[in-house]
């Protein structure tokens, strides 16, 4: 796929054209040894317009570089602050999910204890969180999306073993695994989170 020309390219294009530019200056006048025939008189309104036009030109290809670095520049702070803003927002719903996942950890570990069946509530994946489901492409496996997403899936899991609002002894030792490893993965996915938010 062909690209546009580089900075490096205008430089050459620039440099070559000056070179041109001082030569021919250069030739026409400088002194010559004497000639058998009268030299033709020079031009100079011409040759100001054809020195003008090539600075014209240096100063085109100069200002259309500058611009292009600009808007280059631009383009990556743009892209800066919505990734950090993405990852702020992956931040706080991480954040106040674990405190719903440790309090339903917490309380499965009081309750768990001889054949007695626990009353316990599912808790759904807030709303924020199923946003961020849809989003967490966008953070990538470096910035936790990844480990996102197998958060919310052992959660889901263990939500699918309480019947009703209830928890049958049987499943709480699984309840319980499935919501550990859910909370070792979310500490994971925090500390990729927050990476770029400690970025300078």
């Amino acid at each position: 796929m062909k690209q546009g020309r580089t900075d490096r390219d205008w430089a050459v294009v620039t440099v070559m054209a000056f070179i041109t530019g001082a030569g021919l200056t250069w030739a026409l006048l400088s002194k010559h040894p004497p000639q058998p025939r009268p030299p033709a008189e020079i031009d100079w309104p011409a040759w100001v317009q054809a020195v003008g036009s090539v600075g014209a030109i240096l100063a085109a290809i100069g200002i259309a570089a500058h611009e292009r670095r600009v808007s280059k520049a631009e383009a990556a702070r743009k892209e800066d602050l919505e990734m950090k803003s993405r990852h702020t927002r992956a931040n706080r719903a991480m954040e106040r999910f674990q405190k719903v996942l440790k309090r339903q950890l917490e309380f499965a570990r009081t309750q768990r204890s001889g054949t007695v069946v626990t009353i316990i509530h599912p808790q759904p994946l807030s709303a924020e969180m199923r946003e961020l489901e849809k989003e967490c492409f966008l953070l990538g496996d470096a910035g936790g999306g990844g480990d996102f997403l197998t958060v919310t899936s052992f959660y889901l899991q263990a939500q699918d073993l309480i019947r009703g609002s209830f928890l049958d002894q049987s499943n709480a030792d699984e309840f319980i695994r499935l919501l550990e490893f859910a909370h070792e993965k979310s500490e994971i996915a925090l500390k990729k989170i927050r990476a770029p938010l400690w970025k300078a």
